[in-house]
């Protein structure tokens, strides 16, 4: 646990994907200070930040000395200081090995399968060229295999809620709401059942402000 002296600092922005390590402390109960590093306003390219985050990217997550970016990264190091054995597995779980993967799935596959289907927009009807990018699929692919893989679960992992689901699960959440994912009924429904979390309304109201994000 931090101590004293450690405290729980998260840069981050409204907008971003701040909203998936925002989500993460508040579904483990966490007290955190919240670092404005506005994409809007160009405040995640201070000298200050960039000095803690060289790209400038939000979310980075602070603990004592510990530094932490990008979202699967923060989620696995939070739930496994903070939430061992019950958000996270523990290591000899026997689901430990699928929560690591759909943790890094979000990132490494989800995101950049979504943006490979926006490339193809830009090249017009042809597509990039055959060899452009990596494979990992597309938008729809991705859908298939989350389909498959909630078939008759409540969760990522069956009937345990981890922070799997908090990782994919915000990044899922984003792109069904832009419209960038098919709106699969079996991802509809596994949706319903996040946002139902009140940790993740926290987290949505924060990163969405009804100020400024009325209709979201």
């Amino acid at each position: 646990m931090a101590t004293a002296n450690e405290e729980i600092v998260l840069h981050y922005s409204v907008a971003s994907r701040s909203f998936t390590a925002l989500w993460m402390l508040e579904e483990l109960g966490l007290a955190y200070r919240l670092v404005d590093r506005s994409l809007f306003t160009g405040a995640n390219m201070s000298p200050d930040y960039l000095r803690i985050n060289p790209m400038g990217r939000v979310p980075t997550l602070q603990i004592g000395d510990v530094v932490v970016s990008e979202n699967p990264a923060i989620g696995i190091y939070l739930a496994d200081r903070y939430g061992y054995g019950t958000l996270a597995p523990k290591i000899e779980d026997p689901d430990r090995g699928a929560y690591l993967k759909w943790m890094v799935y979000s990132t490494a596959v989800l995101e950049p399968a979504v943006a490979v289907d926006g490339a193809r927009l830009d090249y017009g009807a042809k597509g990039p060229p055959a060899n452009w990018g990596f494979d990992a699929g597309d938008a729809k692919d991705v859908a298939r295999l989350l389909v498959r893989a909630l078939e008759g679960r409540d969760y990522l992992l069956g009937a345990r809620f981890s922070a799997a689901d908090v990782v994919l699960g915000g990044s899922l959440s984003v792109r069904l709401f832009t419209r960038m994912i098919p709106p699969e009924p079996a991802l509809l429904a596994y949706n319903d059942r996040l946002e139902a979390r009140p940790a993740r309304q926290r987290a949505g109201a924060i990163t969405w402000p009804a100020s400024l994000f009325p209709a979201a």
